[in-house]
């Protein structure tokens, strides 16, 4: 998991929060809004075979401009919001041959639509529900590609911003799998990035989440570059996810069950008693697993 992060880091995402965080109407919540779940399509679509024919044909290609032609073929099919697109990639990819050459056609598409990120990675987000667990894995591993997160870079979530934000917007809980997902990879971005997305306004309810959130990643911080022995805890650490582990928003208590399952020395056997009689099942789920 990564949980470098600057001081830089963690001031951009505290004016983010704390300004006026009025959003307009970009082309990334306008993907999301498509794929809202009042409305979502039938997650797997049956197989299209002029999508499939255009798709083997990117495999045939001989040089890079018959490489380029196929690809823009294939984007063309699907001048909506690219979740049959995206489904009929995954149909190729399951019925072909698990070949290198397959894997490479596939990949060659989803390179080209990165041009067109938002939509594609709203109509990858439902996937995370999937019954198969190989299309499962195939669009958890997509959409960590999309984040284009490192070592000493942060994940990218403004995509996932865009969806959950339409979700709060209709009165609805987002999209659990979703939230899981983006706490597996960054517990830190996944909690500043719902708090934006959930409409908070009010700094009374703002600042707290701020706050914890930079205390553990400055101690953790701390920690990874020697300035304080490797696990060290800080009572002001634990006093914060303490009263976290007490907030009304479910995806705020996961935080804190998700930072005490990777450092369960950050938490007391009350939050964990807490969190395991939790009414979400998702936050219930971390600590009991854990």
């Amino acid at each position: 998991m990564r949980m470098t992060r600057t001081r830089a880091h963690r001031a951009n995402a505290g004016i983010l929060a704390i300004g006026s965080l009025a959003i307009g109407m970009t082309i990334v919540l306008f993907a999301a809004e498509l794929h809202a779940r009042d409305a979502e399509p039938a997650l797997i679509p049956g197989v299209d075979e002029a999508y499939q024919s255009a798709i083997a044909r990117v495999a045939e290609a001989k040089d890079r401009a018959a490489l380029a032609d196929a690809i823009d073929r294939v984007v063309a099919l699907d001048r909506g919001d690219k979740s049959k697109l995206v489904a009929q990639l995954f149909h190729y990819r399951t019925m072909s041959e698990s070949t290198a050459a397959t894997q490479a056609v596939v990949g060659h598409v989803f390179k080209r639509l990165e041009d067109d990120k938002p939509s594609v990675v709203a109509a990858l987000v439902p996937y995370l529900d999937d019954e198969s667990s190989q299309w499962r894995q195939y669009a958890r591993s997509l959409l960590r590609g999309y984040e284009d997160g490192s070592a000493v870079r942060l994940p990218d979530y403004s995509n996932y911003h865009a969806i959950l934000e339409v979700d709060f917007r209709a009165g609805r809980e987002p999209r659990a799998s979703l939230v899981k997902f983006m706490y597996e990879g960054d517990p830190g971005v996944a909690l500043l990035t719902l708090m934006r997305a959930s409409q908070m306004r009010d700094p009374a309810e703002l600042k707290p989440i701020l706050w914890a959130e930079h205390v553990v990643a400055d101690l953790l911080w701390r920690r990874q570059f020697g300035f304080v022995k490797a696990d060290a805890v800080e009572q002001s650490v634990v006093s914060e996810l303490d009263k976290l582990s007490r907030h009304k928003a479910w995806w705020a208590r996961l935080y804190v069950a998700e930072m005490i399952r990777v450092h369960p020395e950050l938490g007391t056997q009350a939050m964990r008693e807490r969190l395991a009689g939790d009414a979400n099942d998702v936050v219930r789920a971390v600590v009991t697993k854990s």
